[in-house]
């Protein structure tokens, strides 16, 4: 029996094995989770705080940068109390529950029918539940 190729027979599949996970961890590491979520850890049902200051429409939106979590943007299809209905860029149709306390800025405004939107919130059993509503003016 010759020693030197079962040495070799056992630490090949080793280091071959060393070298997978090695770069597997390598590529892990260097992936972002989220790119468009928001810096701190906000759940999927909770809502962050400083929207709350947002009270116009937001330049950046229209160059597509936005928590893609938390806001929808599209175009006004309907608007009826307590639901908004919105064509997306991509011209999908969707409804919006708002509830008491929803706000919509400007103050007054009434959503319209091709006006742009922004609406945040966010998931609740595959709905969307409006906390704030922008109108682009």
């Amino acid at each position: 029996m010759n020693t030197k190729s079962t040495a070799v027979e056992i630490i090949r599949p080793l280091a071959l094995g060393l070298g997978i996970f090695g770069a597997g961890s390598a590529i892990g590491g260097a992936q972002v989770t989220n790119p468009c979520a928001p810096a701190g850890p906000v759940a999927f049902d909770s809502y962050d705080a400083a929207y709350n200051s947002v009270d116009s429409w937001q330049s950046a939106w229209d160059t597509g940068n936005y928590d893609r979590n938390h806001i929808l943007l599209g175009t006004v299809g309907s608007f009826a109390p307590y639901r908004l209905t919105m064509l997306s860029r991509q011209g999908d149709s969707m409804t919006v529950d708002l509830k008491n306390g929803t706000v919509i800025r400007p103050n007054g405004a009434k959503p319209a029918p091709g006006e742009r939107v922004a609406v945040f919130g966010y998931w609740s059993n595959g709905t969307f539940i409006a906390n704030r509503v922008v109108l682009h003016g």
